[in-house]
C-alpha cells in the first residue's frame, strides 16, 4: 500500500522516508491521556512516516511568520485496524504532531481517506500550536475507476500542488480534501484545470445550507404546533431551492 502510494502521488525520491513510528513515541510526546493511549493501541495498526516535504527534499522555500511556520510538511501513512472512530483518532494525530501533516488513513479493506488541518503557532506559547479546522475525504479506493475518485487523487499528486511556498503548498492539499465532499455530493470532482479559488466559497455555502436545513428539520420535529409546522416547511424548501442553485453552479465549474 505504502508504496503505491508513493507512486500514486508522484512523491520525488528525495521525500520519500517510508520509516515506522512506533506508538511509543506519541505516548511520549503528545501527552497523551490513558483514553487516548488506549485508542492508540485498539485503533491504530501501524504508523509510518512516508515523506517529509521541506526546502532540502522539495526545493520549495519555508513560510515563517508570526503566527504560521511551515518549515517541514509531514505525510503520514496509518494503518487503522477499525474506523468507528476514526475522526476521533485523525484529530489526535493533528493535536500530537507541532508540524503540518497529511494523513493517509487506510482500513483493512485497502480503503483511503486523506486528513489536513491548517496550524498556526499559539500567541501565549510559541512552542506550541493550535490546529484548526480538521477535514477529510471520503473513503475511496486508489483503483476506483470514477473520474469523481481519480480527478481527487490527480490534484493531490505532487506535481500538481502550488510550490510557491510550504504554506502555498500545504495549502494546495488542503484545498484539494475540502473539495472532495463534491465525491458524495455530485459524484464528480473539479477537473485539474479547474480553480479552486471559484468552487471553495461554492462548498462552504453548500456545507452552511445543509447545516440549516438540518436545524430546521430538527425544529420541525419538535414542533407540535401545526401552523409552525407548515412555516418551516416552507423555510426548509426555500433552502433546498437555494441549495439546488449552489449545485447547479458546482456542477457548471466541475
Amino acid at each position: 500500500m505504502r508504496s503505491q502510494l508513493i507512486d500514486v502521488f508522484h512523491m520525488p525520491q528525495k521525500t520519500v522516508f517510508n520509516r515506522k513510528i512506533a506508538k511509543k513515541q506519541f505516548y511520549e510526546q503528545g501527552q497523551l491521556t490513558p483514553d487516548e493511549k488506549e485508542l492508540l493501541t485498539t485503533e491504530i495498526d501501524s504508523i509510518y512516516l512516508l515523506a517529509i516535504c521541506k526546502q532540502d527534499t522539495l526545493n520549495i522555500s519555508k513560510y515563517v511568520n508570526e503566527d504560521k511556520r511551515y518549515e517541514e510538511i509531514y505525510w503520514l501513512s496509518v494503518s487503522f485496524k477499525t474506523i468507528n472512530r476514526y475522526e476521533r483518532m485523525v484529530k489526535l494525530f493533528h493535536k500530537v504532531l507541532p508540524n503540518p501533516i497529511v494523513i493517509i488513513a487506510s482500513d483493512e479493506n485497502e480503503n483511503i481517506s486523506i486528513s489536513a488541518a491548517h496550524k498556526r503557532l499559539n500567541n501565549n506559547d510559541e512552542t506550541k500550536v493550535v490546529v484548526g479546522n480538521v477535514i477529510q475525504s471520503p473513503w475511496i479506493k486508489l483503483s476506483d475507476v470514477n473520474d469523481g475518485v481519480q480527478r481527487f487523487l490527480q490534484r493531490i499528486r505532487f506535481n500538481n500542488l502550488s510550490y510557491s511556498n510550504l504554506w502555498a503548498f500545504y495549502e494546495s492539499v488542503h484545498s484539494a480534501i475540502t473539495m472532495s465532499s463534491l465525491i458524495e455530493n455530485i459524484s464528480t470532482y473539479p477537473k485539474i484545470s479547474t480553480s479552486s479559488e471559484e468552487l471553495l466559497p461554492l462548498i462552504t455555502s453548500l456545507k452552511d445550507v445543509d447545516k440549516s436545513i438540518d436545524q430546521l428539520r430538527l425544529l420541525q420535529k419538535e414542533q407540535l404546533d401545526f401552523g409552525e409546522k407548515i412555516e418551516l416547511h416552507i423555510k426548509i424548501k426555500k433552502r433546498e431551492q437555494e441549495k439546488e442553485q449552489i449545485l447547479k453552479q458546482i456542477r457548471e465549474l466541475c
